[in-house]
């Protein structure tokens, strides 16, 4: 045997050995994953509360499907959303919150265009003078009229819950699922936290 084969011999077994851990280590965060997978709304929030968050936001407990509210269109993909809702109407802390969910919008760099941010408002509580000056000063606002009742109803009985006395701002996924809200008192760069976090783990639609 040449000193070339003994020496391969022993260097072949030790990369095999390497190839084999790799695909055991592989194959084991698979098979937990599979086994980790949540099968109800109870398992995936006892799941996050073991494992932990680092969201700012306060999660909507259990996540709301929100898609009679904010409906999917075909015509081009979805985004995720910043909803600012609640108060009588779009008073100086409405406005507040609009002008720093637009700041967090624009520091979101190149992710800016995978969000977008809507106004959920009603006839009542936005007249059309108040709809004409938001359109004016914030351009790239949408404001939807219409879904503002329904959406504070499908937050009853959740952790988001609110008499609509102040401003919120909401998370909601491309899906229309409502996962996180902050309140007037939160840091609104919480938000620009989560949305680069969340949008730097979600696919590109």
């Amino acid at each position: 045997m040449s000193d070339a084969q003994t020496t391969q011999g022993p260097r072949n077994r030790g990369m095999k050995i390497q190839i084999w851990i790799m695909l055991i280590m592989v194959g084991g965060v698979m098979v937990a994953g599979t086994l980790m997978q949540p099968k109800s709304e109870e398992d995936r929030q006892q799941l996050m509360a073991t494992l932990g968050t680092t969201n700012q936001g306060q999660l909507v407990k259990p996540a709301v499907d929100a898609r009679t509210v904010f409906p999917a269109n075909p015509n081009r993909a979805e985004k995720w959303k910043i909803v600012v809702a609640g108060g009588d109407s779009c008073d100086a802390a409405c406005n507040q919150v609009i002008l720093d969910t637009r700041s967090v919008h624009i520091l979101m760099g190149k992710l800016v265009r995978r969000a977008e941010r809507v106004y959920l408002a009603n006839a009542e509580q936005l007249q059309q003078q108040e709809f004409d000056d938001l359109s004016l000063a914030h351009p790239h606002l949408t404001i939807q009229t219409t879904g503002l009742n329904e959406f504070t109803q499908l937050l009853k009985n959740t952790s988001a819950e609110w008499d609509m006395a102040d401003t919120r701002y909401f998370v909601v996924t491309p899906d229309a699922e409502v996962i996180l809200y902050y309140t007037q008192d939160d840091d609104v760069m919480g938000l620009l936290e989560d949305m680069k976090h969340l949008l730097k783990y979600s696919p590109d639609r």
